[in-house]
């Protein structure tokens, strides 16, 4: 029990994150479950009308069965190359013999019949061309073998193209059977031609085999025809000698010469088909056909060897299809093919030339049979003519008879061993008529259909929440995060304008929005310190303070920008001032706060040294500081803020990000109010959440929220008629 316990606790402890982190997504599934359903509907009823008006096509299938040509051949039939008789099924010229033979090309169905194009036959095409202008045009010989004998057949490529689209070819997992496939839009036309393709890849096999064995069978086959004509013409000599004297009896001396004779002549008979096999073996030797020899066919290592080989070609063959060719496994495996191919071809020369030692040996024992029968011949002429004659129709008989037998056995084991090394038998079981259509499989494309429907409704629905989950609206703030919307400030980018970008004026407009909302928050007792903060980094909190307090000094109002963002300052870049002495000097006690702040004239933004009425004052962030949380949390920082605050009607602070550092909650909680700028085509609301979340954490108090970078074509501020929106 406790192991079980141990293991179910492990699986959930390996489970939980992934949980954790789907958990979400399956939350936002459950709340949009009509967009899900939508899209799943959508797909099921586009899948029923592409069944409605799909053609129906039927699929027969003829079954190719490998069976051993004898027992102990079992073993072989695993050599089989499968893929090799795959690729043999589906070769051009194969395709073009059928049809010339069905005379496909006159067939109003096969012609008229649209070709099956898969989703990625396009995919497939631009591979190839893409291939072909990387690595250059490389015909492999057997497309060239093909070209040429499809030429011969003068079958359009058209058809071959079409009719290979309606062709599928696949062998099961055990490798005993290969099945042929047709489809097409006629039943009778599918069981046809694919019982006709899986006939003549017989015959073509069969011939195959004819040709690799036709030259030692035709000089067995020869030899067979002259021994039995002489056979026949020994048999005819000893009736008609036995038909003129009748039975001849021998006494002891005759009978053992008798019998003597007859066992050299059995020696003899078995010598001479041992020297006719090995003649046609070797003949097929020194034409270098070495896999048409039974000794390497029944040769173990040679068999293990081209298995091998076999495999690294196949493998060869995948890299050299993709675009591996340049690879450190691609240029291994042809320095293995080139090893096990040398190989190879010393073990079939070494086969070859036993063949040919065993052959000289077999002449030598022939003649030496020979040459003791004539001794032993010598014997008869002391016999008289009649026993004589007797003996030698009898010994010739016997021999002739001796030897023809022993040729055919040879031949027989001869076609079986090299039939074995070719292939295994095919028996053919040809293709039913198909009762009902294969296309369209409605309940599997219905399935498809719905299953592709759920994961496009799902992707939907989380691209929505996803697009959803940012704030574009002033809606979007009062009901996602309960806070005042300040303003909105557009991507000048986007707007419609060509000269908008440029324009001051739409920039000052919105801006004065953010100064009107921002003195409507507590008429009577407005904040005095106001930080200016965002998210996280890059949402324009930088902008929008330096704009906000230009826009508060054209009232003719005190106002002085105190730049608190120390780990990343701008404010002295956008008004073109040093980076210090500012609030860092002044809180190491480096400088007095009246020799930091600047004056900027709001018309030119640039520093002025006289004090006019609407100017700005500018205290910059100092010099870099490598503590910029004791800074802005020690007491000195606190009290200049005070400070500040009497002597100025508002102090607008640039602070920090608030996920980014902690200064910007310390920033917070020593000032009136915090105003959190959002970009509105960016931030999600989880972030602006946990950024709240932080402020909230100090106490301090979010007046309010700026939108910026907001997309102006949004139909919302075109129906909202905001001035940057046009």
């Amino acid at each position: 029990m406790g192991r079980w316990t141990a293991a179910f606790s492990f699986v959930f402890e390996a489970v939980e994150p992934v949980a954790a982190r789907l958990r979400p997504h399956g939350e936002v599934l459950s709340r949009r479950w009509r967009t899900v359903a939508g899209c799943a509907a959508g797909a099921v009823v586009l899948a029923s009308v592409v069944c409605l008006f799909v053609p129906a096509r039927y699929t027969a299938t003829a079954r190719l069965r490998l069976e051993p040509l004898a027992p102990e051949a079992s073993s072989s039939s695993r050599n089989l190359d499968v893929p090799e008789e795959v690729a043999l099924l589906r070769s051009r010229v194969l395709v073009a013999e059928v049809i010339r033979q069905l005379g496909l090309e006159q067939n109003a169905d096969f012609v008229n019949g649209r070709r099956r194009v898969g989703g990625l036959a396009l995919a497939t095409r631009a591979f190839k061309r893409l291939r072909k202008a990387t690595r250059g045009p490389a015909p492999d010989a057997q497309d060239d073998a093909d070209t040429d004998e499809r030429g011969l057949l003068d079958v359009p490529g058209a058809l071959i193209v079409k009719y290979r689209s309606w062709l599928d070819v696949a062998a099961t997992r055990n490798a005993r059977t290969i099945e042929v496939r047709f489809t097409s839009p006629s039943p009778e036309l599918s069981q046809q031609v694919a019982s006709a393709h899986a006939a003549q890849y017989v015959r073509r096999r069969l011939g195959l085999r004819s040709q690799l064995t036709g030259e030692p069978a035709t000089f067995l086959e020869e030899e067979i025809d002259r021994v039995q004509g002489e056979l026949l013409a020994a048999e005819g000599a000893q009736a008609g000698f036995r038909g003129e004297h009748g039975s001849v009896s021998f006494d002891g001396t005759q009978k053992a010469l008798a019998a003597r004779l007859g066992e050299i002549g059995r020696r003899l008979s078995q010598a001479e088909a041992d020297r006719i096999a090995l003649e046609s073996e070797h003949r097929l030797a020194r034409s270098r056909r070495y896999d048409a020899l039974p000794a390497v066919a029944s040769n173990g290592r040679l068999q293990a060897l081209r298995a091998e080989a076999n495999r690294v070609e196949q493998r060869h063959a995948e890299l050299r299809k993709g675009f591996l060719a340049a690879t450190p496994e691609f240029h291994d495996l042809s320095a293995q093919l080139r090893s096990i191919r040398a190989h190879l071809d010393r073990e079939m020369a070494r086969a070859a030339s036993a063949i040919e030692s065993r052959l000289i040996v077999a002449r030598g024992t022939e003649t030496s049979l020979q040459n003791e029968l004539r001794r032993a011949e010598t014997g008869l002429r002391g016999l008289d003519g009649v026993a004589r004659q007797a003996i030698e129709l009898d010994e010739d008989a016997a021999r002739g008879n001796e030897l023809y037998e022993a040729l055919r056995a040879r031949k027989q084991e001869a076609d079986l061993l090299r039939g074995m090394q070719l292939s295994t038998a095919l028996r053919l079981d040809p293709a039913p008529l198909p009762s009902r259509p294969s296309e369209p499989r409605v309940l599997t494309d219905l399935g498809l259909f719905l299953l592709a429907g759920l994961v496009l409704g799902a992707l939907v629905a989380l691209r929505l929440e996803g697009r959803h989950a940012r704030l574009e609206t002033p809606d979007d703030v009062r009901r996602a995060l309960g806070l005042r919307p300040l303003g909105v400030v557009p991507d000048f980018g986007r707007l419609a304008r060509p000269d908008a970008a440029a324009d001051p004026s739409i920039a000052a407009e919105a801006y004065r929005g953010v100064r009107t909302a921002l003195g409507f928050i507590d008429p009577e007792r407005p904040p005095r310190s106001v930080v200016v903060t965002s998210s996280e980094p890059g949402e324009g909190k930088t902008a929008t303070a330096v704009n906000l307090a230009i826009s508060l000094a054209a009232l003719e109002c005190r106002v002085i920008l105190v730049d608190a963002a120390l780990r990343g300052a701008a404010v002295h870049r956008a008004f073109a001032l040093p980076p210090g002495p500012g609030l860092t000097d002044i809180v190491r006690g480096g400088t007095s706060l009246a020799a930091a702040i600047r004056t900027i004239d709001p018309a030119t933004g640039r520093a002025t040294a006289a004090a006019t009425a609407g100017a700005l004052h500018v205290l910059p962030a100092g010099t870099p500081a490598g503590d910029p949380a004791d800074i802005l949390g020690s007491a000195r920082w606190h009290e200049i803020l005070r400070s500040l605050a009497r002597r100025y009607d508002t102090v607008v602070i640039d602070g920090p990000a608030v996920l980014a550092t902690p200064d910007a909650a310390l920033l917070a909680a020593a000032a009136d109010a915090a105003v959190l700028v959002v970009h509105g085509d960016r931030t999600e609301r989880p972030v602006v959440r946990r950024a709240l979340a932080r402020l909230a954490a100090v106490h301090a108090r979010v007046i309010g929220v700026v939108l910026n970078g907001v997309d102006p074509a949004c139909g919302y501020y075109r129906s909202y008629a905001y001035p940057f929106a046009a």
